[in-house]
């Protein structure tokens, strides 16, 4: 286990929530509150610079977690370099401060779908429409690639009920149930 630099600015960060915390009080509604954060992500797909903080992400993100599928390091690395994968990390920043690494997601490009393999966030950044704007990248690849379908699946565990519904609020159409979990697939 590493000590990233996100974990450093954990205690800022904790500041940083709670005066976006007041603001919410303070606003008419979530439109504004949004609005009022200025908020800017910053996508890459993995590199060196991010490994250790995508690992620990991926190995420790229980709430916000589709399939809470674990991988390593070295894992990880293999990814950066297959040209079947799409691998994303999200930074997001607003205008209290830098929210580090908050989103990674792992889809593979299969018989012209892109399945979503791993697709977690902070619970910190929850409610921020941060997942409405993931689902807008993956779209976006998928179509770039020239593929007809976004699969997803979800895994419920005691701790990720509140993403059980992730799929069906982003539009996504139920496909099959198993003992497994859901599937879920969007043209």
């Amino acid at each position: 286990i590493q000590f990233t630099n996100d974990d450093r600015q954990r205690a800022d960060q904790y500041k940083q929530n709670a005066a976006r915390r007041a603001v919410l009080g303070d606003s008419a509604d979530l439109e504004e509150y949004l609005e009022s954060l200025e908020m800017e992500a910053y996508v890459s797909t993995f590199d060196a610079v991010g490994r250790s903080r995508i690992a620990q992400l991926i190995n420790k993100t229980n709430q916000f977690n589709l399939t809470t599928k674990r991988y390593s390091e070295s894992v990880i690395e293999e990814f950066e370099s297959d040209l079947s994968i799409v691998d994303l990390q999200i930074r997001l920043r607003d205008r209290y401060g830098d929210n580090g690494m908050v989103c990674v997601v792992i889809g593979k490009e299969s018989n012209q779908t892109l399945v979503i393999d791993t697709w977690l966030m902070s619970c910190r950044v929850l409610n921020r429409r941060v997942e409405e704007m993931v689902l807008n990248l993956l779209v976006g690849i998928a179509r770039q690639r020239k593929l007809h379908c976004i699969i997803g699946t979800y895994i419920a565990t005691e701790k990720n009920g509140i993403v059980s519904d992730l799929y069906s609020r982003l539009g996504f159409q139920l496909q099959s149930e198993s003992s497994e979990g859901t599937h879920w697939y969007l043209e």
